[in-house]
């Protein structure tokens, strides 16, 4: 199958600084997508906005996914600038490593605002919008979402949420015209997964991109509310 070209589509991402988001962002910009990256760090938002500028279109705006204020406002720069949004990706998340009963409270609350709630206000700011002309949404899920891995309980929990979300969305989004999909890769080779295990181990992050791209296709390879194993 070839490689979905995606003309002048506007595509929203979160988490687009670095790791998978980035990597989806430099995908979508060489394919002819217009590009907004948001990200919680405006230094190094700006420094991806500067690494990604010469591929084609492309935005940034500091966003904080777990306030839904602040997801409006990224939801609306979207729309100003590219006069619509055509697909959401929801990439931004958080990971803590260690035995639940040690894990600081400070790190449950984010698990739950960034990776769970932050992906709810995300698809609930931004279907309204894409119900206007059909759409799409990728949330990104984990294999902790489908596997629960000691050691790491409080990611799993808020990945097998967004699984759950996903396959409840996609049945009423659907009659709105919007596709509403997961990806779920295991490890990824990316500075969060050094700063969890230690290691720089893992798929590589475009490997996670291409998946995700490929479900703005023609022929997605999964059904909506279903999760894409990158490979």
């Amino acid at each position: 199958m070839s490689e979905p070209q995606l003309g002048n589509r506007a595509i929203l991402i979160t988490g687009g600084s670095r790791g998978i988001g980035y990597a989806t962002a430099a995908l979508a910009l060489d394919r002819g997508a217009r590009v907004l990256i948001g990200a919680r760090n405006p230094e190094t938002l700006e420094q991806a906005r500067q690494g990604l500028q010469d591929r084609g279109e492309v935005a940034a705006r500091r966003v904080e996914v777990s306030d839904y204020s602040s997801m409006e406002a990224f939801v609306d720069e979207g729309i100003n600038r590219f006069d619509r949004i055509d697909a959401l990706i929801n990439d931004a998340g958080v990971a803590w490593s260690g035995p639940f009963a040690e894990m600081p409270r400070e790190e449950i609350d984010a698990a739950v605002d960034v990776n769970v709630r932050g992906v709810m206000y995300g698809c609930h700011v931004a279907l309204p919008h894409l119900g206007e002309a059909g759409g799409t949404i990728v949330n990104l899920s984990s294999g902790a979402g489908r596997t629960g891995i000691p050691g790491l309980a409080a990611y799993s929990a808020s990945k097998f949420a967004v699984c759950g979300l996903t396959e409840a969305l996609a049945g009423e989004a659907g009659e709105r015209g919007v596709d509403v999909y997961a990806v779920c890769p295991g490890r990824v080779a990316t500075d969060m997964q050094e700063e969890v295990s230690g290691k720089r181990q893992g798929i590589p992050a475009q490997r996670v991109g291409e998946a995700i791209l490929s479900l703005l296709g023609p022929e997605p390879p999964i059904q909506p509310g279903e999760c894409l194993t990158p490979r």
